[in-house]
């Protein structure tokens, strides 16, 4: 190994950006803190002239020419340089402090310069973001233009009071986005309780949403607060609203508009100043239309809708992940690998990221993951999920196959000897058709979700 490739190894894992340049202004090396903190793709062909957003090269000459160095080249001036800059970065200005040294390396005789960059406060924003106050690794950034608007207006949002629906597959962060929202309201000082409506039984969500009273039903030894007297003056998220019951709706419909409710066992009327903001994963509009959710609590509740784009519509923001996990950790993900991480559909979002990242960890040696097979609960669990909920016929019983129908299941042959499409198969194919292969609107018009969608394509094998 020669010192310049150590040289290379010591600075790529370093959190701070820094390259290698020669004397005609060249970057012969740029760690992958670089790339993230300055937006510039990892395969970008670099100088010191065209540096992404910056010509360091002409910040570079002044700081030698301010040093008292005229007549110095400062690729190849033989002092340090120190000085400091702002960077803009498409929204926002960072400040950075730029640091650029001679490299003396006894094996290779160019001469070579050190730059570092050292930012002069965490980057709160890549492109929008809407930051949680201490949540460093927020997935609340955007590389991709397609997700800039969506975090633009939460931002916006977040400085009213208006009640926000959160739209997203699961695994998009919607919860993360929820607290982000509270931490840049004026609530900020007050509560912000949080329930999910699928994880409680129907029976106790009304005592859990607005309380009871002593003695309301067996077990109710005392009196209890419900999430709507504890967000007084804060805010209440209600994830999973999509899984509550009809019943429960029109209670909630109440609460929502008028911020009255009754605990239950109890007549008296109580009133509070809750921002109400919601999520679902499942395609509420298409509930709404088949009756199974409230039409009036749906606008009721969301007066502003943000929908969060799953993760593989982000290839940028993925790429910027995997470049600030090898930061982070120390560790570099072999080409290949990477690419294969890229290429992968994530059907569970960062959630399911966050899983792979923690088992490439483990499978690291010597600061490099040269292979890693995705997990088989992780490719395993969508089909699944179709899987449980689909019908079971059994192609003995003559109920399942009338007779003198030819058998239409998916596999079995037909009078002329030819497996016949499954009906379902053929109700996507002709949708995707219809819809040019974009599959968010192929999902919008079949009323399901893009993962749902997505787990048939591929247990139909239409992709």
């Amino acid at each position: 190994m020669t010192t310049t490739e150590l040289a290379e190894i010591c600075i790529r894992h370093s959190r701070d950006p820094h390259l290698i340049s020669d004397t005609r202004g060249r970057v012969l090396f740029a760690n992958p803190a670089f790339h993230q903190t300055l937006q510039i793709p990892s395969d970008a062909r670099l100088t010191l002239a065209n540096l992404g957003p910056l010509n360091l090269e002409q910040h570079l000459q002044e700081a030698a020419i301010a040093a008292g160095e005229h007549d110095a080249d400062a690729n190849s001036t033989p002092h340090a340089l120190h000085f400091s800059l702002m960077a803009e970065l498409d929204d926002e200005t960072l400040p950075l402090e730029v640091i650029s040294q001679p490299l003396r390396l006894n094996d290779d005789q160019r001469a070579l310069r050190l730059i570092t960059l050292q930012p002069q406060r965490r980057r709160t924003t890549a492109v929008e973001t809407v930051s949680e106050d201490g949540l460093e690794d927020s997935h609340f950034h955007s590389h991709d233009a397609s997700c800039r608007p969506t975090l633009q207006f939460a931002r916006r949002v977040a400085a009213s009071d208006v009640r926000v629906m959160l739209m997203g597959e699961s695994g998009t962060g919607k919860t993360r986005l929820a607290r982000a929202i509270h931490q840049s309201s004026r609530r900020i000082r007050a509560p912000f309780v949080e329930i999910n409506c699928a994880a409680i039984p129907e029976e106790l969500l009304e005592s859990e949403l607005f309380g009871h009273a002593r003695g309301a039903f067996s077990g109710a030894v005392n009196d209890r607060v419900g999430r709507f007297e504890a967000a007084d003056g804060g805010t209440l998220f209600l994830d999973e609203i999509g899984e509550m019951s009809p019943r429960l709706q029109a209670k909630l419909l109440r609460a929502v508009q008028d911020g009255a409710f009754e605990r239950v066992g109890e007549n008296t009327t109580r009133q509070v100043d809750v921002r109400i903001l919601s999520a679902s994963n499942q395609n509420l509009r298409s509930r709404v239309e088949a009756g199974a959710f409230r039409t009036d609590l749906f606008y009721r509740l969301a007066v502003a809708t943000v929908e969060i784009p799953p993760l593989r519509e982000r290839p940028r923001d993925l790429e910027a992940t995997l470049q600030a996990y090898e930061v982070h950790h120390g560790i570099r993900i072999a080409p290949h690998l990477k690419e294969r991480l890229q290429e992968h559909p994530w059907p569970g979002n960062f959630r399911e990221l966050e899983n792979v990242f923690e088992c490439l960890t483990l499978h690291a040696r010597n600061g490099q993951v040269d292979d890693f097979p995705l997990p088989q609960p992780i490719r395993m669990d969508a089909d699944a999920a179709d899987t449980i909920h689909a019908p079971r016929t059994n192609r003995h019983d003559p109920a399942h196959v009338p007779d003198g129908q030819p058998n239409n299941r998916a596999g079995h042959p037909t009078r002329d000897g030819q497996p016949s499409e499954h009906p379902e198969a053929r109700r996507l194919r002709e949708a995707l058709v219809a819809h040019a292969g974009n599959r968010s609107q192929t999902a919008r018009a079949l009323g399901m979700d893009r993962s749902t969608l997505w787990r048939k394509l591929h247990r139909y094998q239409l992709v």
